[in-house]
């Protein structure tokens, strides 16, 4: 199994790379993406700290022998944009992590216009977004259309269930993460495998 979605000490999480790995290595783990938040916060993932990073990536991997990808979590802001570090990165993930209005057409613009993997996190209930069950078709048309993957986040329990219950009949791409912020939480995924399996028997699995 994997976990795509967990946070290290080069941003707000708190273990480091070797103990992530080792954790993951603990719980057979197949592959793991440490996806920090990036520059558009002041803890953020800048180019100096991912090539640090990248750097304990491989110690990480030859120590452990497991996949572990360089990853990061980008916020979009309220014209669909991100700030990234000049730094070529495995896997992209964004997400909104504030109340928006305009929330849904946040995350069309962006996908629409960037080279991005998964849209994390949701509907979060954390940030408590604002329900419209045409724009949420319109962006599970995207998703499908584009190929960005959705992401079953364990940590956030979202998406809803009565939006994953529009997904079952689609071509979507699915990402399993943990979004995991401390060492107890990585490959925590259970609530993302259980609801894989209840509404996404057409959809594939992301792999990096």
């Amino acid at each position: 199994m994997m976990d795509y979605h967990i946070h290290s000490n080069y941003s707000d999480g708190k273990a480091s790379v070797l103990e992530i790995a080792k954790k993951a290595k603990e719980l057979r783990l197949r592959e793991i993406a440490i996806v920090d938040h990036s520059i558009e916060l002041s803890f953020g993932l800048d180019e100096r700290k991912a090539k640090k990073r990248a750097e304990e990536i491989e110690i990480a991997k030859e120590t452990y022998g497991i996949k572990i990808y360089s990853g990061i979590e980008c916020g979009v802001n309220g014209f669909g944009e991100i700030y990234l570090p000049d730094f070529d990165f495995d896997l992209i993930v964004v997400s909104v992590h504030e109340y928006a209005l305009n929330y849904f057409d946040r995350i069309i613009k962006c996908i629409e216009k960037n080279n991005v993997q998964v849209v994390g996190h949701v509907l979060s209930e954390l940030f408590g977004h604002s329900r419209d069950a045409e724009k949420e078709n319109k962006l599970l048309d995207e998703l499908e259309s584009i190929g960005v993957a959705l992401e079953l986040n364990s940590g956030h329990r979202c998406p809803p269930e009565d939006f994953l219950a529009k997904c079952s009949e689609r071509d979507l791409m699915i990402s399993i993460g943990s979004d995991a912020h401390k060492l107890e939480r990585v490959g925590n995924v259970g609530w993302s495998l259980e609801k894989l399996k209840k509404y996404f028997w057409r959809a594939k699995l992301l792999r990096i």
